[in-house]
């Protein structure tokens, strides 16, 4: 799906009616990372709307009864969210999550691996990485309140996302967190 953005062309002044590729970006990592936030502020940022991440209220999540058949509804709310903006003429979305946190959270959680049956549509253009936050923030999905139990867990995201385009956040705050990744944005 491609969206037409209108933006002035750097020669002429005049608007630049090329088509854009509809972007999908992926925040990423372990629990108590700064996703959320992060994300809020990049879709603001970027006038992008934002797809929640779609456990927060799936009641198997909620209940703590996950199975393979939760990622598989869990992939198919997210994908579906934003296959529906794109069809809408957005620009791109910012995820508050995907399939990578669903495959390493249903290894983790259940000890089974977890693979969609489809791949995401559209595509996942970029990830975002973020470094798990040194404070944990009580929140009835969260299970990890060490701190090396999520460097660990980052470090098997690290190598998830080793031949997949990505960036990996460097900051503390919200703030210097975004900078970042403006600097580094590759659109």
């Amino acid at each position: 799906v491609n969206a037409i953005l209108t933006t002035p062309n750097s020669e002429t002044n005049l608007p630049d009616s090329t088509p854009h590729p509809f972007r999908r970006v992926v925040l990423t990592g372990t629990e108590c990372s700064g996703k959320t936030t992060l994300g809020k502020l990049l879709a603001e940022q970027l006038c992008w709307p934002m797809v929640e991440e779609a456990a927060r209220t799936h009641p198997d999540v909620l209940e703590g009864k996950v199975t393979l058949d939760t990622f598989d509804e869990l992939h198919e709310l997210q994908t579906e969210a934003c296959a529906e903006l794109a069809r809408s003429g957005h620009p791109g979305v910012v995820c508050d999550t995907g399939d990578l946190v669903l495959g390493i959270w249903s290894d983790v959680a259940i000890g089974q691996p977890w693979h969609p049956l489809m791949p995401p549509w559209p595509p996942v253009d970029l990830y975002i990485l973020c470094p798990p936050l040194t404070d944990w923030e009580m929140d009835p999905l969260r299970t990890m309140p060490q701190l090396e139990d999520r460097q660990r867990l980052h470090e098997v995201y690290v190598q998830s996302l080793t031949h997949r385009h990505h960036i990996v956040i460097e900051g503390e705050t919200p703030e210097d967190r975004l900078s970042f990744l403006m600097k580094a944005w590759p659109w």
